[in-house]
């Protein structure tokens, strides 16, 4: 079906039409033309006076919740909420059972990807079971397009573990850690500070986040492989990275969005959905982590959407489970807290972690793959209707940039008329 966006403004930093507003008409999933065009031309118009079309947002990393935690997500509504939150693309973690640690669970991912609206992506583990005691069958993973390999949340307690995963992945991938130290944060509810103590929850110091990271780039260092370090949350965390980053390392980072949005100061009334891992941290934390942002030490941003049920959340706040949803709202929510270039936002959220998860390049030009994100600006509540999860603290939220819809597969999946 040939369908065309009129009046939409182009952002693509690798576009002659980069910053124009123009016409684009696709053929499926194809850009057939670009310019000042005729309606005649389509069998549906859709007008974006007044939106921004930019290539399709990725997600590096969230729990989809199949197999194993089906009760609170599943990959059919787990699509549909990222792409009801402007993501074309999702890399999704091993976080139930059985894991993705063999050719047989990217298979699985791959092959339910071909009948959803959206691309999944498979993250295998770096460990079989997620033990941290031997290596997962990541060449066979590698061999059906799986690039990042990682134990979600797990971290790699086994150093030597870590070591060998480093090694073997040097010719076709990269390894994804989580920057906690276990036994540090043992029994840890929230930041470690003045909030924590006020409320009476126990802490997770920055010293749990900050050892992590520096091990884990000794071990890069020492390898000379690929890591990527997902969810920041510190300010010696930043530190170690730009340090890690000057010195050669090949090393990336990513930042999620409830880091940039949110303090521990929200977490007064005992929001267990925003009892996350790592902690929400401080004022003072999130403004560097946008600062990193915007000098390039943090790569890309990222969800990390991890949906619980109703059960697992709407307790006391010590007994709830870490994690928050937020494909859904996520990106509005970021969009209304920060002043930030069009281009900026495609690097982070498309350009390079589409690079990390291994995805072919995007481009809005003649001839190029059709696979947009639209983004429109205009007062909007912030609503959760695909996810099954319970635990999105974007949901309600009153803001002023939203997603209108995304093209993706030769469909186009309007959020908003």
């Amino acid at each position: 079906m040939k369908l065309l966006f009129k009046n939409a403004r182009i952002i693509d930093v690798k576009s002659p039409y980069n910053g124009q507003e123009l016409d684009i008409l696709v053929n499926d999933e194809q850009i057939e033309a670009i310019g000042n065009l005729s309606t005649e031309q389509a069998e549906g118009v859709v007008d974006l006076k007044g939106c921004w079309l930019t290539t399709g947002f990725a997600e590096l990393h969230s729990d989809l919740g199949e197999p194993g935690n089906e009760e609170s997500e599943d990959l059919v509504s787990g699509s549909a909420a990222a792409a009801s939150g402007g993501f074309t693309a999702v890399g999704v973690v091993s976080n139930g059972h059985p894991h993705y640690e063999s050719k047989t669970g990217v298979e699985f991912i791959l092959n339910k990807s071909e009948s959803l609206p959206i691309h999944l992506v498979p993250v295998g583990t770096l460990s079989k079971g997620r033990k941290g005691e031997e290596l997962s069958e990541m060449f066979e993973m590698n061999q059906l397009g799986a690039h990042l390999f990682g134990d979600y949340k797990q971290g790699v307690s086994n150093a030597n573990l870590l070591k060998l995963g480093l090694l073997y992945t040097k010719p076709f991938g990269r390894v994804m850690v989580h920057p906690e130290n276990h036994e540090l944060s043992a029994n840890g509810k929230m930041h470690e500070g003045a909030t924590s103590t006020y409320i009476g929850l126990k802490g997770i110091p920055v010293v749990s986040e900050i050892t992590q990271i520096q091990r884990d780039l000794s071990i890069l260092e020492y390898t000379e492989g690929a890591m990527h370090i997902a969810s920041v949350s510190t300010v010696e965390g930043v530190q170690c990275i730009r340090e890690a980053k000057s010195r050669g390392l090949n090393v990336s980072a990513s930042v999620n969005i409830h880091h940039l949005v949110f303090t521990d100061e929200d977490l007064e009334n005992y929001n267990t959905a925003l009892k996350v891992s790592p902690p929400i941290r401080t004022d003072v934390e999130r403004s560097i982590l946008w600062e990193a942002v915007l000098d390039g030490t943090i790569d890309c941003i990222a969800v990390d959407h991890l949906p619980k049920d109703i059960e697992q959340k709407q307790c006391e706040f010590d007994n709830a489970e870490f994690g928050m949803a937020g494909l859904e709202g996520a990106v509005s929510a970021l969009l209304d807290r920060y002043e930030v270039s069009e281009e900026l936002l495609q690097e982070k959220l498309s350009t390079v972690p589409r690079s990390l998860l291994n995805l072919p390049d995007l481009t809005i030009q003649e001839g190029a793959t059709a696979e947009f994100t639209i983004i429109a600006s205009g007062s909007e509540q912030i609503t959760a209707m695909g996810s099954k999860a319970f635990n999105n603290p974007f949901k309600g939220l009153d803001v002023n940039n939203y997603v209108k819809g995304v093209y993706v597969k030769g469909s186009y999946l309007s959020l908003h008329a």
